[in-house]
């Protein structure tokens, strides 16, 4: 059964769709337009936010799952590809779960921005962004909450990351200047020292995390309505 649920499992191995499960319960378990479920014993945990869905998923009831996200209709899915095959949906888009545990001790100082201006330069790089009053919303509720770190430079590169106890997710990093992709990659690792830090990426950009010590963990996917 999958019924909605006031707390969540604690897990032993990093998995990005946990994390961001995680980090999203962090911040609005007391939102009433958020919902978190677990189906029996832990084997799969599932968020929903403003449509969109993630999937946590080990266990093996993978048709009570198939027909709980069909009935939910959710606008996105975001979840491993083994889980997207389990449960018969083919992803729009694929990506690499990046890895590895930040030994970074030192932070880099940068600059103070608005929640408008980290929009502004995470736009300015192509970066896929909601619209600006929802991402200003969630990223400020997390950052005032402890929940989310940033680093940017002014028109130059900026980088975002949320956490959950000894996990981070980097959640966007925007490079508009030669060589400082690195330098807002080498930063937020520093605001996440001793965490399991893990990142999605597509293939072209693979290499890059691999350059700064992250190793590829397993593939993931996003799905959404309209584009299968």
């Amino acid at each position: 059964m999958i019924a909605l649920s006031g707390s969540l499992p604690e897990i032993t191995q990093p998995a990005a769709e946990y994390i961001r499960i995680k980090c999203l319960f962090d911040s609005y378990k007391d939102d009433r337009n958020t919902y978190f479920w677990i189906q029996d014993g832990g084997k799969a945990v599932i968020s929903l936010a403003d449509g969109d869905m993630t999937v946590y998923r080990t266990g093996e009831d993978t048709d009570e799952l198939s027909e709980f996200i069909n009935m939910v209709s959710p606008r996105s899915i975001f979840t491993s590809l083994e889980t997207f095959k389990a449960v018969g949906i083919a992803p729009v888009k694929t990506v690499n779960v990046m890895c590895r545990i930040s030994d970074v001790r030192e932070e880099t100082a940068g600059d103070t921005v608005s929640s408008k201006e980290l929009y502004g330069i995470l736009s300015a790089g192509g970066f896929d962004m909601p619209d600006y009053p929802p991402f200003a919303v969630d990223f400020c509720r997390r950052h005032n909450r402890g929940y989310a770190d940033y680093f940017a430079v002014k028109d130059k590169c900026a980088a975002v990351s949320f956490h959950s106890g000894n996990y981070a997710v980097i959640n966007g990093i925007v490079s508009l200047e030669k060589g400082m992709g690195g330098a807002a990659l080498t930063a937020i690792l520093g605001k996440n020292t001793g965490r399991t830090v893990l990142a999605c990426c597509e293939d072209n950009i693979t290499g890059f995390y691999e350059k700064y010590g992250f190793y590829r963990l397993n593939r993931a996917g996003y799905w959404w309505k309209n584009q299968t």
